[in-house]
């Protein structure tokens, strides 16, 4: 198995809690949609609960650890005061894969935290990790995601509209840290915005549709240096079609 989906909290244990949202709720809605794409997407993958159930520690991470993946994205919501994503690595993992999450959800439209990515480790010698999704999980390297802080308003206004733009964006920088072919979902509805946004991707014009997805409607704003680089690959793209048919 390369990756297990881990929903934090569960049953019992509801999490944070605040703005109408709960964490197990939604940390088990971000799992279940990232556990369908990745099988759209071929890559082999499991999850530690696929309902409402609480799992003690011990448990939780004993699934993981026996379950022999390479990854596992452990999806959970923020409280206690601030606002944005972030992701917790292993002190023996170099980052690289939080960075590349942090950076696709922040590309679709969440704010980051000030220090976005980070390991934690215990008080007392010898050094280790903080957090026992990272000290008792063996090989697999556990990244721990944090969409929003549900206790901020804006954060959570944010995650009600764009829980699944974020969690697709997750599985796309991962895709790109482990270095797997990824494609965007097909739009399901008849959005024929949507649509518009997948077919400049298609096309290669633009490279980041969930940042368009969230950004590019009414009432919001696209940054000046997005809009710069879809005119200048416009452009392009147009002068290639141009040159074809004169070719013809």
């Amino acid at each position: 198995m390369l990756v297990i989906v881990d929903p934090g909290h569960g049953g019992s244990d509801p999490g944070a809690v605040g703005n109408g949202l709960t964490e197990k709720d939604v940390a088990l809605q971000i799992s279940l949609y990232q556990r369908d794409r990745l099988r759209e997407l071929g890559i082999s993958v499991g999850m530690t609960r696929e309902t409402d159930v609480k799992l003690i520690p011990a448990d939780r991470a004993n699934i993981v650890r026996k379950s022999g993946a390479r990854y596992c994205l452990s999806n959970h919501l923020n409280a206690g005061g601030g606002q944005g994503v972030e992701a917790v690595h292993s002190i023996y993992a170099d980052g690289m894969l939080a960075n590349a999450v942090v950076d696709a959800i922040a590309a679709a439209g969440q704010p980051r935290r000030l220090t976005p990515v980070y390991f934690k480790t215990l008080p007392l010698p010898p050094r280790r990790d903080f957090y026992y999704m990272h000290r008792e999980t063996g090989a697999t390297e556990v990244l721990l995601i944090e969409y929003g802080f549900i206790d901020h308003p804006e954060d959570a206004a944010r995650l009600k509209a764009n829980w699944k733009v974020y969690a697709e964006a997750a599985i796309r920088g991962f895709c790109l840290h482990a270095k797997l072919p990824y494609q965007a979902p097909k739009p399901q509805a008849a959005d024929p915005r949507e649509a518009a946004i997948y077919a400049l991707q298609e096309a290669g014009i633009i490279s980041t549709p969930d940042y368009w997805l969230v950004n590019a409607k009414r009432g919001q704003t696209v940054n000046g240096e997005y809009a710069a680089g879809l005119i200048a690959n416009m452009a392009n793209f147009i002068g290639k079609e141009v040159s074809k048919n004169d070719g013809i």
